[in-house]
């Protein structure tokens, strides 16, 4: 799924947490794109290559990858999860797991093509071939759908203002 819908997906699901914790969630929700290709995008702007759509994957640095493998692999996320329960006596901190959603979502919208899910990295290289994100007929559902969630937050605090 592409960044922002996993950020406007995260904010809808985490509407009844305070809302340092919805922010905190949304961080997480995008976090493992941020960190991925964020560095990249930066780069390709200030170097005035941006262009829209997805870039060339030759054009695409190692570190990318590196980097994406760690950010969308469900063993590190759970490894980490389990490291901050254990580190609040615990406790589990619920913005996190806006992280594990990402990956789930991820797994179930990547091909084979471009950037599919590595959610067992370390321990295995096996990947979903899913339903492409970009795929226009998926956009226009993704975002309707989104736009129908945020219609009904509306519609529900209208109500009980």
């Amino acid at each position: 799924m592409d960044t922002l819908a996993h950020g406007l997906w995260t904010n809808v699901i985490y509407q009844r947490q305070r809302a340092a914790d919805r922010w905190w969630a949304i961080f997480f929700g995008v976090a493992p794109d941020l960190f991925s290709f964020g560095p990249f995008m930066i780069s390709r702007i200030l170097a005035g290559t941006f262009s829209r759509g997805r870039p060339a994957t030759e054009s695409i640095p190692s570190y990318v990858s590196f980097v994406y493998n760690y950010a969308h692999s469900a063993v590190i996320f759970l490894a980490i999860f389990g490291l901050v329960a254990l580190l609040r006596s615990g406790k589990v901190w619920w913005p996190l797991t806006a992280w594990g959603f990402h990956i789930l979502v991820d797994i179930g919208t990547h091909t084979y093509e471009f950037f599919p899910t590595p959610f067992l990295f370390p321990l295995s290289s096996w990947k979903i071939n899913a339903i492409n994100w970009a795929d226009p007929t998926f956009m226009l559902v993704n975002y309707s759908l989104l736009l129908l969630a945020y219609l009904e937050i509306y519609r529900r605090r209208r109500i009980s203002s």
